[in-house]
């Protein structure tokens, strides 16, 4: 257990963020999340990570004596692994496979698709960044949208020919778990939760919007655009969907050696 609860550097309705504060929650870790806006993010994880690094979530364990920054979510979760006995995440011999894999060919997939069609809808857009920051930062996200979202469409590449591209690969990589989940399995390697299974939930969660989310509120489909909300209920009835869908609902609020 660390001596102080460690610091978590997100961009709070993150779903890289979302993995790692699950990881920490159900490790039963203390830590303090400290949420920001995207773009004005950039400013605090550069100053955290000595200029090393722009992106979230970021990790920091300040104990006397040393310090542990980890700028990356799968970094974070081998780190919470090795330092603070969460061997489960890795107990099966392929988790960290299978979390790799889907760190880069689902989670940008899913945030692209789902940005696609959420930031033309100023207003809702503008509700759902400002979630979980600072009054300062909800205030100047609002004022900034305009520039903010132009910021997001160029870094993730966010355009019909790219929205295409990302359906197929989220279409993929559903299938592939459809195809691990055939033969019964309630996890996707092993008995029991793992890394493998928290980083496809996490990031499969935004074409899916599970209810125990780590950040509240998430929208109902039927408050979004038709097709997007299409999307989303076709997803959610898939075999991966389902699996998601039923990780978040019995085991999102778990706790290791707790009943």
């Amino acid at each position: 257990m660390p001596l102080r609860p460690m610091r978590l550097l997100t961009i709070p309705i993150s779903h890289y963020c979302e993995k790692v504060r699950w990881a920490l929650q159900r490790q039963g870790l203390p830590f303090i999340e400290e949420g920001h806006a995207p773009v004005s993010h950039a400013l605090h994880t550069l100053s955290a990570t000595g200029l090393r690094s722009r992106t979230v979530p970021v990790l920091i364990d300040d104990n006397p004596g040393e310090r542990h920054i980890l700028a990356d979510s799968t970094d974070c979760l081998r780190y919470l692994a090795s330092r603070y006995h969460a061997s489960w995440l890795y107990a099966p011999s392929d988790a960290a496979a299978l979390e790799e894999d889907f760190d880069n060919h689902l989670g940008p997939h899913t945030r692209r698709l789902v940005y696609f069609y959420l930031l033309p809808d100023t207003e809702a857009t503008k509700a759902r960044l400002s979630t979980g920051v600072s009054k300062l930062e909800a205030s100047v996200t609002r004022l900034l949208f305009p520039v903010i979202r132009r910021a997001m469409q160029r870094t993730m590449r966010i355009d019909l020919a790219g929205v295409e591209r990302s359906r197929k690969h989220i279409d993929e990589q559903f299938a592939r778990v459809a195809a691990r989940l055939a033969d019964g399995r309630r996890y996707l390697c092993g008995d029991a939760l793992s890394a493998a299974d928290i980083a496809f939930a996490s990031l499969a969660a935004p074409v899916l919007l599970p209810k125990q989310y780590g950040v509240h509120p998430l929208p109902e489909p039927s408050d979004l655009a038709p097709e997007l909300r299409e999307q989303i209920l076709n997803y959610r009835q898939t075999p991966a969907g389902v699996f998601v869908l039923r990780l978040f609902a019995e085991e999102r609020r778990l706790v290791v050696g707790q009943p």
